[in-house]
């Protein structure tokens, strides 16, 4: 399948937009008069007829004024495509986007991934705040807040098939001061919003707002009502990495009790990795980066995992060659692995980690028990291997699938062959979601002292597994309902990552 393979517009988008804004009149007469208030305050709310398309122009400024990001987004109802370049990262490029059907984001390399599961909910309420889609949906008025000084409504909104919103009102304008999506939940996000401006006459956008947790202030600096968009400006962006997909075959690689293990030649020079989906990027010890002559693209930043942070910067990769397939122009990141047990590295002078980049555009097949990996163009794929067919969220470079703890708490499990255990969960599971374990354990390899124990059951589909080791890490990467499972766990398959149309299959070793 290609990377625009699962674009589609408009039809589903109206009928979404429909659905959203004939939802039934809020009961709460409280809540009604804010948000009618909020309604004149901006003069027009998404679906009314009078934008038909909108293209704005937007920078986020950090300290002094530095600019952290440039981006586009294109609007046309509730579809959308935001296109974003980072000065201070080389002038990489991000895009993301929805499609009325599907949402979408690019990484640093241009590979595209469909967005499911929570955190495609946040992103529709999101989208619905920015557009001014909230103030049909049902309300109900909450109590009076301060806002930075300000005295304010609190109004908590139900979005349709998607997360609730909160939005604090200034009841003697009608403007938001500030919004929750999610409140309370896994993806809350706060938005602080600074000012409006004007789109047409008397009608008003937001203007500049922040992100709590994200660094710098969001400005608004152009807007363009009813300007022509064409189709191609929303589509997801062709990748600017590439593969050549010469063998189609497998090719043997090395799976040990901690590790997936594969060779590779980084600009022609061979090297040793570990098979990592648990990393959102490709991350090469510096001294091999710098002996394959991996091009500095004067970026520096930080790599965190479950073993901390380590400095990183940012390169960029000629050629990597895998099992006789090859990446073509690739960033990538360079940690020193030598500073410390970098992510767990055993000590044994790995070259690097091969993670999303990796698989975001291939099919890619893992046969645990045989030892043997296969790398297959995804558009020459036709028919699907055996196993559970299972949806997968990639939007955090890391694939995620639905899974059940105990048989009564859904979770989302983000699946890491670079992790060697079975599970590990954060602290939310046990004292928000009241997850119980059968005994404690101590103390896990790579961890230090972490609180362990068997958990009763993990299920995935049809399949029940009972008595999985589980750990509490205290960090911030695991929170909610997310658990990471690794290789202990994994080993148990044989496993086909299909990240271009955000499917995994899991065929159980017999």
């Amino acid at each position: 399948m290609s990377q625009r393979g699962f674009f589609r517009v408009v039809p589903l988008a109206v009928g979404l937009s429909s659905a959203l804004l004939c939802a039934p009149a809020a009961p709460d007469t409280e809540a009604a008069a804010l948000l009618a208030k909020h309604r004149a305050f901006v003069g027009w709310q998404l679906g009314d007829g009078s934008f038909r398309t909108m293209r704005l122009v937007r920078e986020r400024s950090g300290e002094k004024g530095a600019i952290l990001e440039r981006a586009t987004e294109y609007r046309t109802g509730i579809v959308y495509r935001n296109h974003s370049v980072f000065p201070r990262r080389a002038s990489t490029v991000e895009d993301s986007g929805f499609t009325g059907n599907v949402f979408w984001s690019t990484n640093d390399n241009g590979f595209t991934t469909p967005v499911y599961g929570e955190l495609a909910k946040f992103r529709l309420s999101y989208a619905l705040l920015m557009n001014e889609g909230t103030t049909t949906l049902q309300g109900a008025a909450g109590p009076s807040v301060n806002v930075d000084g300000e005295p304010a409504q609190s109004v908590r909104l139900e979005v349709p098939h998607a997360d609730p919103v909160e939005v604090d009102v200034d009841p003697s304008s009608g403007a938001y001061l500030r919004a929750v999506v999610d409140p309370g939940g896994d993806e809350e996000t706060t938005i602080r919003i600074l000012s409006y401006m004007s789109v047409a006459g008397e009608k008003k956008t937001i203007g500049s707002f922040r992100i709590d947790g994200t660094p710098g202030t969001y400005a608004y600096t152009k807007v363009a009502p009813n300007a022509a968009i064409a189709d191609s400006d929303l589509h997801p962006p062709p990748p600017r990495a590439s593969w050549a997909f010469a063998n189609p075959k497998a090719f043997p690689i090395e799976v040990t009790a901690q590790r997936v293990l594969v060779d590779a030649k980084i600009n022609g020079v061979k090297g040793r990795f570990i098979l990592d989906t648990g990393a959102n990027a490709i991350f090469l010890n510096r001294a091999f980066a710098d002996r394959a002559k991996v091009t500095k693209l004067n970026v520096s930043g930080t790599a965190l995992g479950l073993y901390g942070a380590e400095p990183s910067d940012t390169r960029r990769a000629d050629t990597i060659e895998i099992g006789g397939n090859v990446l073509s122009d690739v960033v990538v990141e360079a940690s020193d692995f030598t500073s410390g047990d970098y992510r767990g590295l055993d000590r044994q002078n790995y070259d690097g980690l091969l993670g999303y980049d990796v698989f975001a555009g291939a099919r890619v097949s893992i046969d645990f028990q045989a030892q043997t990996m296969r790398i297959a163009d995804p558009a020459a794929q036709q028919a699907d291997p055996g196993g559970i067919d299972i949806l997968t969220d990639t939007s955090r470079w890391i694939p995620s699938i639905p899974m059940t703890l105990n048989r009564s708490i859904a979770v989302n499990a983000m699946l890491d062959t670079g992790d060697p255990g079975a599970i590990v969960f954060g602290p939310d599971l046990l004292y928000k979601y009241h997850l119980r374990m059968a005994r404690n354990i101590g103390v896990r390899a790579g961890l230090g002292s972490v609180e362990c124990g068997n958990i009763d059951t993990l299920q995935i589909g049809p399949i029940t597994y009972y008595g999985e080791v589980a750990c509490k890490l205290d960090t911030d990467l695991i929170t909610g309902r997310r658990i990471l499972v690794g290789l202990d766990f994994l080993r148990h398959f044989t496993v086909v990552f299909d990240y271009p149309r955000g499917r995994l299959f899991l065929e159980p070793l017999r």
